[in-house]
């Protein structure tokens, strides 16, 4: 008897072993996460993975980050997810949704299959859904080409260059595509070093004899569709072709370059006069680094430009999850409050950055060139006490080389960059004073205690005079009243 309950005990041990029974909520981090076939997840997974594969079933939710993700499992719920590249082909009971480069549908059964019984929302530069599979709900995505060749049985709605449709599709189509006669061979050349396999389908609405939309057909793009299919409802196009060549005999090149002038010149000089009305001192405390370290303001200013891009999309991508886990935990209140909140810091992070690139800078940049033309004019004193006028005059000449034809943009780029490189470098000051806790105001003198006030009016007096600076070659014919050593002082 004792024999018998033993080997059934070790029977039921080894059966638990084999369905693999999980605790709720499960968390898979490192870099192979797996999922066994047979084995089943009670509640969400969790995953932070960078393989990423599903065969078995999870009863939740599947959220969190699989650079390459597989799931020909089942997933009892909806699918948040973030990667390089997801290849479904099991089933998902809820909705999906992905951002990352690829996002594959297919079904291992050759006749249609369900891989998603909701809607799929995606943002990948690729989309395709193969022959066999079938979308029930709504289909929304953003990307570079959607490549339906499966059934969508609601809406499609993509924005991107390519869409290539070659299967039914029971609601409307609205989609945004790209100019045909353009190449993105390119594309293809930046994901070799992700060994991702990619290939570009030509820009534009491709409809094949086998697509046939139930509904309407609304699109917008440089060039008509190829409709070789049937669309049920009524077609409307919405061109994007910029119609640029046949304005420019008429217009005239002269006055394209006034109009240029003039909306250069009227942002660049608001921009200015607010910068000195509502800051005097800190939107003059730049010019310093413009005087001293115009190179390395360029260079760190462009850096700091171009290295936004990417962290502006963190920021997104970081936004997105932050609201999409309360919504998976069903903690609607938690979503919206946190939704709120990130979108106000972001909009404010993104938004006080790009406005002080695009204009507060170049505004700076026009100050400091302004003083530059006074300061030779009239002397570094009048300079210093005429900063309106000198914002004019910098901005005026400013504006005028940026609106020069071709090369224009050059200085534009190079005023911005310079600009955005001093001001950084002026912030990073201001903080290191601040954080050191350095008297940088009259109160902070004054309220100094009395014994460090004697002893700096003490070394003030015993100080001795230093000969003046002999002019030296090259010095000789300077105006009267300039200083080089004052050249960009701050106001």
């Amino acid at each position: 008897m004792r024999k018998a309950l033993r080997l059934t005990l070790l029977a039921t041990f080894i059966s638990l072993l084999a369905t693999g029974g999980v605790m709720a909520r499960e968390l898979q981090q490192g870099e192979n996460c797996a999922i066994p076939a047979g084995t089943v997840v009670k509640g969400s997974l969790f995953a932070f993975c960078q393989n990423l594969t599903i065969a078995g079933r999870v009863e939740g939710n599947l959220i969190g980050i699989g650079l390459r993700a597989t799931i020909s499992g089942e997933i009892g719920e909806n699918v948040y997810l973030a990667g390089l590249t997801l290849e479904q082909s099991g089933i998902v009971q809820g909705d999906l949704h992905f951002v990352g480069l690829m996002l594959h549908l297919d079904a291992p059964a050759p006749e249609p299959q369900r891989p998603v019984a909701s809607q799929v929302i995606f943002a990948a530069l690729s989309a395709a859904f193969a022959e066999n599979t079938q979308i029930a709900g709504p289909v929304t995505g953003l990307g570079y080409q959607a490549l339906i060749e499966g059934k969508v049985d609601a809406e499609l709605s993509y924005w991107g260059s390519s869409v290539m449709l070659s299967n039914q599709v029971g609601g409307d189509v609205y989609a945004t595509v790209g100019n045909p006669d353009t190449d993105a061979a390119d594309l293809e050349t930046l994901l070799l070093p992700l060994d991702i396999e990619f290939v570009a389908a030509p820009p534009g609405l491709t409809i094949s004899r086998n697509g046939r939309i139930s509904g309407r057909l609304e699109y917008s793009g440089p060039a008509e569709a190829t409709i070789e299919g049937r669309v049920d409802g009524q077609i409307d196009y919405h061109s994007t072709r910029p119609v640029l060549i046949p304005d420019l005999p008429q217009q005239g090149l002269g006055s394209i370059f006034y109009d240029q002038f003039k909306r250069e010149l009227t942002v660049l000089l608001t921009a200015g006069l607010l910068g000195l009305a509502l800051a005097k001192k800190q939107f003059q405390h730049p010019l310093s680094r413009l005087r001293g370290r115009p190179a390395r303001s360029f260079v760190i200013g462009m850096l700091l430009f171009i290295i936004s891009f990417p962290m502006v999309l963190i920021l997104l991508i970081i936004t997105t999850i932050a609201v999409l886990l309360p919504l998976a935990l069903h903690l609607d209140g938690v979503a919206l409050v946190a939704g709120a909140f990130l979108a106000l810091v972001d909009i404010g992070v993104i938004g006080v950055f790009y406005f002080t690139a695009i204009f507060v800078a170049r505004a700076v940049v026009g100050l400091g060139v302004g003083r530059l033309v006074l300061q030779v004019a009239l002397g570094a004193e009048q300079s210093r006490r005429r900063p309106r006028l000198s914002v004019l005059i910098g901005v005026a000449l400013l504006s005028l080389f940026a609106s020069l034809p071709v090369v224009g943009f050059l200085f534009n780029a190079g005023a911005l960059f310079m600009g955005l490189g001093a001001i950084s470098g002026a912030s990073l000051e201001w903080l290191r004073k601040f954080r050191l806790g350095k008297p940088n105001s009259a109160q902070s003198t004054a309220n100094a205690p009395t014994s460090y006030q004697s002893s700096t009016a003490l070394a003030a007096v015993d100080r001795p005079a230093l000969p003046p600076i002999a002019r030296g070659f090259g010095l000789d014919d300077l105006p009267e009243g300039f200083v080089p050593d004052q050249f960009f002082e701050d106001g």
